[in-house]
């Protein structure tokens, strides 16, 4: 990938966060798609039934919000799995929590949940840029920025 991706997918139950998300990052240019990720009643994603999230296109960032309802109903796709699932799609993935989490893969970055929009955006944009120019400011896999 030799340009900055512009299309995310935003993951994130609380609708009035997943606006809030989707209009900071659409507010400089990306595109946004928006998800609530796993619903009832059975909590089962799409993308894990079909084999590819319908969402995200092959050139997309992924912003993921590491408590999704399927994760409280302890049923259907979890967002670990969801994880997994955007890495094997080759997506670069920023996930929201409240507190870090172990993953080596340098493909993700972790934020804290309801993050500032200037860490949002930064965060985004870090993901969004082509591997051999991405910017170092948060450093490497597994930064809680």
């Amino acid at each position: 990938m030799d340009h900055y991706t512009r299309k995310v997918l935003v993951v994130e139950p609380n609708s009035i966060e997943r606006e809030r998300l989707a209009a900071a990052l659409e507010g400089t240019g990306f595109q946004v798609l928006e998800c609530s990720g796993p619903v009832a009643p059975d909590y089962t994603c799409v993308g894990a039934r079909s084999g590819r999230c319908p969402l995200a296109s092959d050139e997309s960032a992924v912003v993921i919000d590491m408590d999704l309802a399927s994760d409280a109903a302890v049923s259907g796709t979890s967002a670990e799995e969801l994880l997994g699932f955007y890495l094997e799609g080759g997506h670069r993935v920023v996930t929201l929590g409240p507190q870090p989490m172990r993953c080596d893969d340098d493909r993700v970055l972790q934020l804290r949940r309801h993050p500032e929009t200037d860490e949002l955006l930064a965060a985004v944009w870090w993901s969004a840029a082509p591997i051999a120019t991405r910017p170092a400011a948060f450093g490497g896999a597994g930064n809680d920025a």
